[in-house]
């Protein structure tokens, strides 16, 4: 694993309807995580975290939802990765890191395949471990990211 930087912890509310199998849910835009390169990133369900930073309850069961993370060439680095893969309480501890990338939140999402254990309002939590490009020039520590020219 690779030393935390930064975290972020940001949250999509499934809203006041629960969302159809096969629907998608984009990320709201969070200004700390614009021009940022991602590192890591895992999610959470009520075995990490019971209530978000908004005060919803959070999903009692991942399984049945996906992520698919874009970089600002709106590329799909991960494309459909299982959240309870991202889930350190389901990995022995473990975060995924991820070969850094410029990350683009607001065109990225979340889509439900299997709708039977949400309920309306409950809320997804992600820990996203990222690093400003402005500071990429100088190596990031643990890594093996080159400078940039």
């Amino acid at each position: 694993m690779k030393p935390i930087i930064k975290s972020y912890l940001v949250e999509i509310n499934l809203g006041s309807t629960v969302p159809g199998n096969n629907s998608n849910i984009l990320f709201q835009d969070f200004p700390q995580l614009r021009d940022v390169m991602l590192f890591g990133i895992c999610s959470m369900d009520t075995n990490t975290l019971t209530v978000s930073p908004t005060g919803k309850t959070v999903v009692t069961q991942i399984g049945g939802i996906s992520l698919t993370l874009l970089d600002t060439f709106n590329q799909e680095i991960l494309h459909q990765y299982p959240l309870k893969a991202l889930d350190p309480y389901y990995n022995s501890g473990f975060y995924r890191d991820i070969q850094a990338f410029p990350l683009q939140l607001t065109k990225s999402f979340i889509t439900i395949t299997d709708n039977t254990s949400l309920l309306a309002n409950q809320s997804i939590c992600f820990n996203i471990f990222y690093q400003e490009t402005k500071f990429m020039s100088k190596p990031v520590p643990g890594t093996n990211i080159p400078k940039r020219r």
